[in-house]
């Protein structure tokens, strides 16, 4: 073989470096027969043969035997060998990774997930040694919010409708209503938040965006009819507006709070949304941030939240959310303390 680094001449050849010359000498036009293969290699003829069987089976090399020329080739002198290279830490980051895909147990995405995986793996020929605390999961482990499962014919018929724009009839169990029925509508996006699948689509009987849990669908069907998205429609838009489970691309109103207290302690390092402005004031802060204001319920993601707080949060904007907050207390008022 050739010359090894310098510094590495009495180390020996590893079977990725014996693969990596014998491709070479293939792709040079040569036609070298197992015996030359062994000769330069200093390894009998049976490990030459099952570097090329290695090769072609598992790697997809295409490698064949001429005849004529009593040796082999490559058909496609421009194939490569693949090679994944890993440091401890990268390998780490992976084994990281694998483990995050809990959060996406029950969910289509996960069996993507698992395949590329399962591909990275292939390419890893040489075993690799790292310190066994690397895959020790009492060191580092997680516990996803569980996520609720997903028809996987559901979810491939509606990324296809996204990519293509391609009407969809959908059969969607509305949580309000608690009806199932049918649906025509034009697929846009599909968010993740917290953990759960959305598709934001333009529905044709609203004639406006909404958004479906993926879980509620329990159908969806290509038609042959085709679309074209409302230009005013901006993912990165929806994504900034997004709070707890409920996302809109329509135009936002800023929240601003006033919080203080001990929810002020428990709330200072958190991060509610992405484009969040926090002033720090002397019994608290101010928290602001845009937020949707569109449908026939608005602000209806974070009234929940807000009145969780209790005294310790004051609601300065929008006005609308303030008449809100004040009409839910006094129906509070009469509904939790009907003797008051």
């Amino acid at each position: 073989m050739e010359p090894q680094a310098k510094g590495t001449q009495d180390l020996p050849p590893t079977q990725w470096e014996r693969m990596s010359w014998l491709v070479e000498q293939l792709r040079g036009g040569r036609c070298p027969g197992r015996n030359e293969l062994a000769r330069k290699l200093e390894v009998d003829v049976r490990t030459v043969q099952r570097l090329i069987t290695f090769l072609r089976d598992r790697l997809g090399a295409p490698i064949v035997y001429d005849a004529q020329a009593k040796g082999y080739r490559l058909t496609e002198t421009t194939w490569f060998l693949p090679r994944v290279s890993l440091t401890e830490g990268e390998l780490f980051s992976l084994l990281v990774a694998r483990q995050a895909m809990a959060l996406y147990r029950g969910t289509p995405v996960e069996q993507s997930l698992d395949r590329v995986f399962r591909k990275v793996a292939g390419k890893l020929v040489d075993r690799i040694s790292v310190h066994p605390e690397l895959g020790n999961r009492n060191v580092l482990s997680f516990a996803p919010t569980p996520v609720l499962p997903i028809n996987e014919a559901v979810w491939n018929a509606l990324l296809s409708a996204a990519r293509s724009r391609q009407r969809v009839r959908i059969r969607y169990r509305s949580q309000r209503s608690r009806t199932t029925a049918d649906r025509l509508v034009n697929p846009y996006h599909i968010l993740n938040m917290q953990g759960d699948w959305y598709l934001f689509a333009h529905d044709q009987r609203h004639g406006k965006v909404c958004q479906f849990q993926l879980h509620r669908i329990e159908s969806a069907t290509l038609l042959s009819e085709t679309f074209t998205p409302d230009p005013d429609f901006h993912p990165e838009t929806l994504v900034s507006q997004t709070f707890g489970s409920f996302g809109d691309a329509g135009q936002p109103v800023t929240l601003r709070l006033q919080v203080r207290g001990e929810i002020a302690a428990l709330m200072a390092d958190r991060i509610y949304h992405p484009m969040q402005q926090v002033i720090p004031l002397a019994d608290g802060f101010e928290l602001s941030f845009p937020i949707s204001a569109a449908g026939d319920r608005p602000f209806f993601h974070v009234l929940p939240w807000i009145l969780g707080m209790g005294r310790e949060v004051t609601v300065l904007a929008p006005p609308a959310l303030q008449a809100l907050i004040r009409s839910e207390l006094a129906a509070m008022q009469t509904a939790c303390l009907p003797d008051a």
